[in-house]
């Protein structure tokens, strides 16, 4: 078969590339106008816990779509819709050399990741019955190092698009507006630079991403310590307050974001299976965290909101 001309290919790939973004910057465009828009609307300082739910469950339809072409006939001719579905925003997981977010496609590894890639491929009894190759020994411990993986995408996704999300207001606006505007603001674009570094330098050890996450979750059990004793956490009212929640928020960003585009490299490689695995994982552990945190934020109101021009925090 012929390739297709140079100039449809270029046409395809930008259309491709302005399609992820108008979607990115639509959904981004939400999350960075809640600091100007919380304290108007009727469900105040719980409005990201709806709207991570909302999220959640719309992602859902992706995962939908996926399945439905796995299992019904004629799925290949859904390839062109499904390619363009999976670029909607999704938990940032781009693998290097992918082309955005969500269940991403490409990523294809190098001679020298054809082993990592190798777990997703096939069920181990298959592939020592089909090929003379390691020992099934070394297959299961490649499948386990598969399964930490795919618990590290869903863990790290639960926490960045579900969990720390939905109390994001209560730990900024104690410190003020100023401070949810920044921590929404550089969050947003600490996500995207994440990413360019992992597909620079991209870390392949369990170990080095494990230590990753778990500074990460440093940085996370802190901001959620700050929604949990709002509207009074520690150095309200001060510049230091402030420059530590929105520092926390980046890094915290930042760090995740890497955890989550390395993992997904190393699953990706792994053809059809690998890339329905790591996007199971991802939509879990997204509405996972986000149902989870609905009830405390916005049921049972664990979290307590402040109010404009009334100090709460007094003597």
């Amino acid at each position: 078969m012929a390739a297709p001309p140079l100039g449809r290919l270029v046409l395809t790939h930008l259309l491709v590339a302005l399609f992820g973004m108008g979607s990115w910057a639509a959904v981004n465009g939400v999350w960075v106008e809640l600091p100007v828009v919380v304290k108007d609307l009727p469900e105040g300082w719980s409005l990201p816990s709806y709207l991570s739910v909302l999220v959640a469950l719309g992602n859902l339809g992706l995962l939908a779509v996926t399945l439905w072409r796995r299992l019904a006939p004629g799925k290949g001719e859904q390839a062109p819709i499904q390619g363009l579905l999976l670029l909607l925003p999704l938990p940032p997981s781009t693998p290097t050399g992918g082309p955005g977010p969500g269940l991403q496609v490409g990523g294809a590894p190098g001679v020298e990741d054809e082993e990592e890639a190798l777990p997703l491929q096939e069920p181990p009894f298959q592939v020592a019955a089909s090929t003379p190759g390691p020992d099934p020994e070394a297959h299961r411990l490649l499948s386990a190092r598969s399964v930490c993986l795919l618990g590290l995408l869903a863990v790290t996704n639960a926490l960045t698009n579900g969990v720390l999300p939905a109390v994001q207001s209560f730990s900024c606006l104690p410190y003020g507006h100023l401070a949810y505007h920044l921590a929404a603001v550089l969050g947003s674009a600490a996500n995207p630079l994440a990413c360019f570094l992992a597909m620079g330098v991209l870390c392949r050890s369990l170990v080095g991403l494990g230590g990753l996450s778990l500074l990460g979750m440093l940085f996370g059990a802190y901001l959620m310590a700050l929604a949990v004793l709002s509207p009074c956490p520690p150095l309200v009212g001060t510049p230091a307050g402030l420059v530590l929640v929105v520092l926390s928020w980046v890094l915290f960003t930042g760090l995740f974001s890497y955890v989550k585009v390395a993992a997904s490299s190393l699953l990706h490689g792994g053809g059809q299976r690998a890339l329905l695995a790591a996007g199971v994982a991802i939509q879990a552990g997204s509405l996972l965290g986000a149902v989870a945190m609905f009830p405390p934020t916005s049921v049972s109101h664990v979290f307590r909101s402040g109010k404009d021009c009334v100090d709460l925090c007094g003597p």
